[in-house]
C-alpha cells in the first residue's frame, strides 16, 4: 500500500492528479494524509478544503494534527522549520504503520533540490554533502519506532536457513519521490490541465521567514550567476549523487570479499582485510571516499549507522587503512567511534615469494559500556489495572535497546499483579552477585565465552522494577534480573518465546538484532544464541511459597504448576554424573551428600509476585 503526503500545495496536488490517473492502471489504492501544522489561523479549514479536493479526485484522505508539546506558541521557536520537519514526519510515519502503509510518496520536485544544494552550498558542505534529495530512502526521525524505521518486518540472514537461522528486523516506512526530474512550473501546468485547485501558503512568500524562504527567493529572483541557476545545481547533485553510488558499489564488492564474522548475542565484530583491497583501493578514482565507505559497513554491523558520519569516522579509517594516509596512526588502545571501540591485532607476519613482508592484521568493533547508563534504559511493561481485562497473552510493543536489539515481552495480564514494572537496561556489576545465588551455573557458562570481563556490562538485561517497603516505612527501589536475553540466559518463569511451546503460566521475550546490511555467505558468517526447540519441553515453576506464611499474598488464577520431584531428582542426577569425568567416577560421594553443595535457590516466582520479593 501507498500512502500520499499532502500539504494542499501546488506540487502535492499534482502529484495527487497523477496518481489518481494511474490508479486505472491496476495500482493499489493510495490514502493521502494532510498534515495540519495548527501554526497559524484557519489551518484547521484549509485542511478540511484540501481533503474535499482530493474526494473530488477520487483519493481517500485522513487529516492528522501536529501536537507541539511545551510550546505554547511554536511560531517563535528560533528552529521552526527543523522542529516542524521532526513533528511532521513522525506524525507521518505513525500513520503510515497504523494503516500498514510501506511506501510513502513525497512531491519534492527539481526546483526543491536546487534549493538543497544551494542551502547547503552555503553551509558550507562539499563533496558527498552536495548529492542532494535522494530519490528513494527510509523515512527519516523516527528512530526507534517499531514499524516505522527500518522494522516490523523480519528476514533471515542466511536466507536458505541451512547455515544458521538468526533473523534481523527489516522493513519500515520508506519514502518515494517521483518528481524530483520535473520543474516547478511543470506541476503547475499539470494542476491546470487537470483543473485541480491548490492552496498557497503565505508564509513560504515571506523571505524573512526562514533560510529556504530566502534561498527560494534569490533563484526565482534570477540574480545568481549561471553557475548557480536551478539546471547547473540540479545536475551538480545528480553528478554527486552518481559518484558516490559508484563508490559505494566499490565498496560493497569489497565488502564482500572480507572475511567478517558477526556476533549478534553482543553485538560486536571481528574482520580482516582483504590481502588484495590495498591495490583495489589504489585503483579507484577516490580511494579515500571508498576506504571510508568500506571503514562504515564495518562499523554499522555494530553502531548505529547513522551516527557515523564520514566526517566523525577518519580516524577509524587511517587505523585501518594506514596506507591512504601521510602517516600512521598510533593508537595502541584502540579507536573509539561513538559507543563503539576498534581494536586490531596481528595475525601474521610473514615474506612472500618476491621477498615483500606482507602483514596481516584481524580487527574487532565492540561495545563499550556507555557513560550515563540509565539513560538508555527502555519500559517494557508499566502494567495498570485495565489491562487485566484481556485474558489471553498480551505482546508489549517493541523496543529498540542501545540502538542493537528489538526486545519486547509476552505475558497473560491476569496473572501480573497491577502496577508491576518491567524494563530492559544494561547489566551492572552489583546485579551479578544475586544473579548468581538464584543460578546453577549456566549464568557463568553463559558470561564468559561471549562477554567476558566488562563487555558483559554492555549487555541487555530484562529487570523488573519494584518498590518494597523498608523496616522505618520508606520506599526503596529493587531492581531484580529476570533475563539476558541475547545470550540466552533467564530464570525459572522466563523463557524465550517459542512458538512450539507457547506456554500460557510463564513470561516470554523475543530480541531481533537491528536491520544490518549483512547476509551470510563464504566470507560472511555470523554467531547468535538460538534455543533449541522441544516440542515436549515443560516450562514450570519451582514451588512457591505457602500462601499461608506471613507476608506472602498469592493470587489464585496465577496457576503455578508445582514441579514433579521425580523428574527434578533426575535432572540433578544426571548433571552430576556430566560434571564428573569418566576416569574420576570411582569413589565419588554418593548424590544424596553431593546434591546439598549444589546453589539452588529455595524458590522461583515470576516477576510481580509479591511472595518473592519477601522470601528472596
Amino acid at each position: 500500500l501507498a500512502g500520499l503526503a499532502i500539504s494542499g500545495g501546488v506540487d502535492s496536488m499534482a502529484l495527487a492528479s497523477l496518481c489518481s490517473k494511474v490508479q486505472g492502471f491496476n495500482m493499489p489504492p493510495v490514502t493521502a494524509f494532510i498534515v495540519d501544522h495548527c501554526l497559524r489561523y484557519g489551518s484547521a479549514a484549509e485542511a478540511i478544503s484540501v481533503a474535499s479536493n482530493l474526494k473530488r479526485l477520487g483519493i481517500a484522505s485522513e487529516i492528522l494534527k501536529m501536537e507541539w508539546p511545551n510550546h505554547s506558541n511554536p511560531v517563535k521557536l528560533p528552529n521552526l522549520e527543523t522542529a516542524a520537519r521532526k513533528l511532521r514526519f513522525q506524525l507521518l510515519g505513525r500513520a503510515c504503520a497504523k494503516s500498514q502503509i510501506d511506501t510513502l510518496l513525497l512531491a519534492h520536485h527539481g526546483d526543491d533540490q536546487a534549493e538543497t544544494i544551494l542551502s547547503r552550498i552555503y553551509a558550507g558542505y562539499l563533496g558527498t554533502g552536495l548529492q542532494g534529495i535522494q530519490a528513494i530512502s527510509p523515512i527519516p526521525e523516527c528512530h526507534g519506532a517499531h514499524g516505522v524505521s527500518e522494522s516490523g518486518i523480519t528476514r533471515r540472514l542466511d536466507p536458505s536457513g541451512t547455515i544458521t537461522k538468526v533473523w534481523v528486523e527489516s522493513g519500515g516506512v520508506t519514502i518515494h519521490r517521483p518528481l524530483l526530474d520535473f520543474t516547478k512550473a511543470e506541476l503547475i501546468a499539470t494542476c491546470h490541465a487537470r483543473q485541480v485547485s491548490w492552496h498557497e501558503d503565505a508564509t513560504n512568500a515571506d523571505k524573512t521567514l526562514t533560510a529556504r524562504n530566502a534561498i527560494r527567493h534569490l533563484i526565482g529572483s534570477g540574480a545568481l550567476p549561471h553557475a548557480l541557476s536551478t539546471v547547473r545545481l540540479r545536475d551538480l547533485a545528480a553528478n554527486k549523487l552518481s559518484h558516490r553510488q559508484s563508490c559505494n558499489d566499490t565498496a560493497t564488492a569489497m565488502f564482500k570479499a572480507c572475511k567478517v564474522e558477526l556476533n549478534t548475542r553482543t553485538s560486536s565484530v571481528s574482520f580482516s582485510i582483504h590481502p588484495k583491497i590495498e591495490d583495489w583501493l589504489r585503483d579507484t578514482t577516490n580511494p579515500p571516499l571508498v576506504a571510508a565507505l568500506l571503514t562504515r559497513k564495518f562499523l554499522s554491523l555494530s553502531e548505529d549507522k547513522h551516527k557515523l558520519q564520514l566526517q566523525n569516522i577518519q580516524r577509524a579509517v587511517q587505523y585501518i587503512f594506514p596506507f591512504l594516509f601521510d602517516h600512521e596512526l598510533s593508537a595502541n588502545a584502540g579507536v573509539n567511534v561513538g559507543n563503539i571501540v576498534l581494536l586490531k591485532t596481528l595475525e601474521s607476519d610473514k615474506a612472500s615469494s618476491s621477498g615483500e613482508r606482507r602483514v596481516s592484521w584481524k580487527y574487532s568493533v565492540l561495545p563499550r559500556p556507555v557513560q550515563d547508563p540509565e539513560r538508555y534504559t527502555q519500559v517494557l511493561l508499566a502494567k495498570q489495572e485495565s489491562d487485566n481485562d484481556f485474558s489471553g497473552p498480551v505482546w508489549t510493543r517493541p523496543k529498540l535497546f542501545h540502538d542493537r536489539w528489538w526486545i519486547r515481552l509476552r505475558y497473560i495480564p491476569h496473572n501480573v499483579p497491577s502496577k508491576t514494572s518491567m524494563v530492559v537496561r544494561f547489566l551492572r556489576p552489583t546485579d551479578l552477585p544475586h544473579m548468581r545465588l538464584h543460578d546453577t551455573g549456566s549464568l557463568e557458562r553463559r558470561l564468559k565465552p561471549h562477554a567476558p570481563a566488562n563487555a558483559r556490562f554492555a549487555l541487555p538485561a530484562i529487570v523488573e522494577r519494584s518498590l518494597v517497603e523498608q523496616a522505618d516505612e520508606s520506599l526503596s527501589e529493587i531492581d531484580t534480573v529476570w533475563a539476558l536475553p541475547t545470550i540466552g540466559w533467564s530464570r525459572a518463569g522466563f523463557s524465550p518465546w517459542n512458538f512450539k511451546t507457547p506456554g500460557e503460566n510463564v513470561w516470554q521475550h523475543t530480541n531481533t538484532y537491528k536491520n544490518i546490511d549483512f547476509e551470510v555467505s563464504d566470507n560472511h558468517t555470523v554467531k547468535s544464541y538460538t534455543r533449541p526447540v522441544d516440542d515436549n519441553q515443560e516450562l514450570r515453576f519451582k514451588e512457591p511459597l505457602d500462601s499461608s506464611s506471613p507476608g506472602t499474598k498469592r493470587r489464585e488464577h496465577q496457576n503455578i504448576s508445582t514441579p514433579d520431584t521425580w523428574r527434578q531428582t533426575q535432572r540433578l542426577k544426571e548433571a552430576h554424573s556430566r560434571a564428573i569425568p569418566a576416569s574420576k567416577k570411582k569413589n565419588v560421594k554418593p548424590y544424596e551428600t553431593w546434591k546439598h553443595k549444589m546453589r539452588m535457590p529455595r524458590f522461583d516466582q515470576p516477576p510481580g509476585n509479591p511472595a518473592y520479593k519477601k522470601g528472596a
